[in-house]
């Protein structure tokens, strides 16, 4: 197995570039409300809703089904058998991508006529279809780099294909500024399509120049095309259950907000603003947790596959578990305390930052939940997450259709904070049950919480006295650090669990 120096260099090198490309979506967002509107955010949004569902047809599942073979492979030593499985992986994408991308371009005009209830989404539902090949093949190619540890390539791919994306529509918003509705949408998602293609392209060229230092199996390998089978079709098969249920969710947000009494620019500028706007900002710090989440899925994988130990498993989830509580508890009081601030800044709205303020405590049950599920993942029970996953959407759907109507935007709301808490719950539970975590609430969870509120109150004040935004962000962050590290409570990743001889079998 590799070194911790090994793996934490992976992790940081995905966080960076994690943060790079969601400070580059939260940019997007920002100058995307500013230049567009937040009509034109809520029509975008609803349109990529049903792109979403699309692309979770065409690559559900590859991403992890590529990464677990590939380092089941190499964690075996089989690194002959790495060209066959990508074989199969490519075969696999190009079939489902195709045959998706084609029912979603014949069937544009029923989707943005009747499901969406616009027809001036259907040429960009149609412009949006022919990605979906390349991106189902990049998620495969996504999936070989990570679980051959090659993460550079991956990372820089990444970057990449979010620069085309940005520069490209950035260039086009200004010569295109007074477009209408439908056009700006338009433009919009032919610069995703085309960044996507591009990523693609170079992928392909990161493998090609791979794979020739490969050894390689010319028999058959039949075996490894059923495990990528049989992790991959049962993940798209849920996912595109939850995906469908979430579609519907976000279809029904702005119907059940004109139900309340809004009416329709009203709801999609609502909808825009708390989905396109608000929800970067809290997801925005999660950089740092999907990359070692990302990481971890290959570690735990590869460590199985090789026969570890069960409390060399524990001790690796443990510490991933202590990690995500102590950095929720310190990312939802420091976005809540200057929710302000961070609103009129990034977006020039009043309104966003007191939706920013509301939903910032639910930071700390999504970044649990997340960090839970990537483990899952690694302990091969990911039909387990995408069961939670599935409840989770069915309810999201229910709540749509009680609270939305009823009590308009905090209804929306209302149900985020059910939902993520309830599979947070379930996630974190299944952890422990099949883990048992070594985990100290006092160090891990109390301590971390007093922390944090001793931190963005005393930077709080200087933000009041009117100093630039990010140095107070990471002064108060600087602080709580200092605090832990004072109080004790990142002991606890130094921590050694005593070892046994007892065999991982989940």
């Amino acid at each position: 197995m590799r070194s911790t120096k090994a793996f934490i260099k992976d992790g940081i090198m995905l966080t960076v570039t994690a943060l790079i490309l969601r400070s580059a979506g939260v940019f997007f967002s920002a100058r995307l409300s500013l230049t567009a509107g937040n009509a034109v955010m809520g029509l975008y949004t609803q349109i990529m809703t049903v792109y979403a569902f699309a692309v979770t047809a065409a690559s559900a599942g590859i991403n992890l089904g590529a990464m677990r073979i590939i380092s089941e492979c190499c964690g075996s030593g089989n690194t002959d058998k790495l060209s066959s499985a990508m074989r199969s992986c490519v075969s696999y994408c190009l079939k489902a991508g195709i045959l998706v991308g084609a029912i979603m371009f014949l069937s544009a005009p029923f989707l943005g006529g009747v499901v969406l209830g616009d027809s001036r989404t259907v040429v960009s539902l149609r412009a949006l279809s022919v990605a979906l090949p390349f991106i189902a093949l990049s998620n495969a190619f996504h999936g070989y780099f990570n679980g051959i540890k090659h993460i550079s390539k991956s990372a820089f791919t990444s970057l990449f294909e979010q620069f085309v994306r940005i520069i490209s529509t950035i260039i086009a918003l200004n010569v295109f500024i007074s477009a209408d509705t439908e056009t700006l949408c338009l433009i919009l998602v032919i610069c995703n399509a085309a960044s996507e293609a591009l990523s693609f392209l170079l992928l392909s060229v990161f493998y090609l120049v791979s794979k020739k230092g490969l050894p390689t199996q010319k028999r058959s390998t039949a075996f490894l095309r059923k495990r990528f089978l049989g992790i991959t079709v049962p993940i798209a098969i849920s996912s595109l259950i939850r995906s469908a249920l979430t579609t519907t969710e976000h279809i029904l947000i702005p119907i059940g907000l004109r139900a309340s009494g809004l009416d329709y620019e009203g709801s999609l500028a609502e909808y825009g603003i708390v989905s396109g706007m608000v929800m970067p900002i809290l997801l925005y710090p999660m950089a740092l947790l999907t990359s070692f989440a990302s990481v971890t899925i290959a570690e735990l994988s590869a460590r199985a596959s090789a026969g570890e130990n069960v409390d060399s498993i524990r001790k690796t989830v443990t510490k991933g578990l202590s990690f995500a509580l102590i950095y929720g508890i310190g990312c939802s009081a420091i976005i809540g305390c200057f929710s302000t601030q961070l609103g009129y800044a990034i977006y020039k709205s009043a309104e966003a930052g007191k939706f920013i303020k509301i939903l910032s405590p639910l930071i700390f049950f999504m970044y649990l939940d997340h960090i839970s599920d990537g483990m899952l993942k690694g302990l091969d029970k990911q039909n387990y997450v995408m069961k939670v996953n599935i409840l989770d959407a069915a309810l999201s759907v229910l709540f749509a259709i009680i609270l939305i109507p009823r009590f308009g935007i905090y209804g929306f709301i209302a149900s985020l904070y059910l939902c993520e808490c309830l599979n947070c719950f379930f996630s974190f539970g299944r952890i422990f049950l099949l883990i048992c975590p070594k985990l100290k609430i006092f160090v891990s969870f109390i301590m971390p919480t007093a922390c944090a509120f001793v931190a963005v109150h005393l930077v709080n004040t200087l933000a009041v006295c009117g100093a630039p935004l990010l140095p107070i962000i990471l002064l108060a962050l600087a602080v709580y650090v200092v605090l832990l590290k004072i109080t004790g409570a990142l002991n606890v990743f130094t921590s050694q669990p005593p070892l046994t001889e007892s065999t991982y079998a989940v």
